[in-house]
């Protein structure tokens, strides 16, 4: 090959990867400011932040190839630094650490999970030949103090599957509270609390069909009364349609244009009710001097706005794990970490661990050992 080849070859090269480069980074500065700016505004701009990971393994490979052809690196180091906190969110980077002096050290242990309807229809993994076994012995093994479950169910058929009463048997729990609601004839689901400390008072927010209910529980342990929060913020709303662009085995009699359009439209209706309940909770929790965890499925990654609006008040449990890339979801949406476990400065986490040797859902369990702070007399 001649050298005039070779030029034109490389110079195409660097070609791409300069335009490359330019899309992945706008991409990535997008993507850090959709936790700043509410959809109600700019809603496409939560799109930019669920597409994070993708624009920031972009950028590093690209930066990568910009080293061997010699282009000037500054730019990446700049708009990578500039995202520092964004990061953080993903890889659980804490970058200060509690004076354990001024905490007790009395230790609450809390599991947050999506049990999917304890897979009462047979939509979670084949593999499983019992799934009511599973669940429970998962409850069992893992010995939390209190228990919260989203898409919890109570089936009342014969055929009864995962039961209140096994569930705090086989977790050694002496209280539960649950808004369960009436979904057939047969079978209630809603969200549940168990707890192997007293419960001395419960509630609910946001009742109406607008808006899913948030359940709370203030639970009295050695004197000191904690509010736990657990909730399911709007659903996304997947259909087979959806879920055919992301699973070979699902599919659509709906070209590629129609299921993407259906899936921003999903996308963009979802986002102001997670909005509105996200803010009835954390107003609820201004009004309470307890010390208070609010844990759940968020249906939002590290970089949404909903995010960010309990980040603001609050701390993200997940910073006191070990370094890694969070995932919460199981399922075949690359969603990533949806689930959470926040808490407010009377409290401080020792742990948190996404048990993801638990495939019993769409969603792993998550969970965390928590100390509460001394009070002063």
């Amino acid at each position: 090959m001649s050298e005039k080849n070779n030029s034109l070859i490389n110079r195409f090269f660097r070609s791409i990867i300069h335009w490359l480069s330019i899309l992945f980074l706008l991409g990535l500065l997008l993507s850090y400011t959709s936790s700043m700016v509410s959809p109600n505004t700019f809603w496409f701009l939560q799109l930019f932040g669920l597409a994070y990971p993708i624009f920031f393994v972009g950028s590093l490979i690209l930066f990568v190839l910009s080293l061997f052809i010699n282009k000037k690196i500054k730019f990446y180091f700049i708009i990578i630094i500039l995202g520092v906190f964004t990061h953080a969110k993903f890889f659980g980077v804490d970058f200060q650490s509690p004076n354990w002096d001024e905490f007790s050290k009395k230790e609450l242990r809390i599991m947050s999970f999506n049990v999917r309807l304890f897979d009462i229809y047979k939509w979670g993994n084949s593999d499983l030949k019992d799934s009511e076994a599973e669940f429970l012995k998962l409850f069992e093994k893992e010995s939390v103090d209190i228990l919260c479950i989203q898409e919890f169910a109570v089936d009342h058929r014969k055929s009864e599957h995962v039961s209140v009463a096994k569930i705090k048997k086989r977790g050694h729990f002496t209280e539960y509270v649950s808004t369960l609601k009436q979904q057939t004839e047969k079978i209630e689901t809603g969200q549940a609390i168990f707890s192997k400390y007293p419960i001395i008072s419960s509630g609910t927010i946001g009742i109406n069909t607008d808006i899913l209910t948030c359940l709370y529980a203030d639970i009295l342990k050695d004197g000191d009364t904690i509010r736990v929060y657990n909730t399911h913020l709007e659903s996304i709303r997947f259909q087979q349609d959806e879920y055919s662009l992301f699973d070979r085995k699902s599919t659509s009699s709906k070209n590629i244009f129609s299921r993407v359009g259906g899936l921003f439209s999903k996308l963009k209706q979802a986002y102001p009710k997670r909005i509105k309940q996200s803010k009835l909770i954390l107003q609820n929790t201004k009004d309470t001097d307890f010390p208070s965890i609010i844990c759940g499925d968020f249906n939002d990654p590290p970089t949404s706005y909903v995010y960010g609006l309990f980040d603001d008040q609050l701390n993200d449990a997940f910073y006191a794990a070990d370094i890694q890339l969070g995932r919460t979801y199981a399922g075949k949406i690359p969603a990533g970490r949806i689930d959470y476990l926040f808490y407010n400065h009377q409290l401080a986490p020792v742990s948190f661990d996404i048990l993801q040797q638990y495939k019993l859902s769409d969603h792993y369990p998550i969970v965390s050992t928590l100390r509460i702070k001394n009070t002063v007399d």
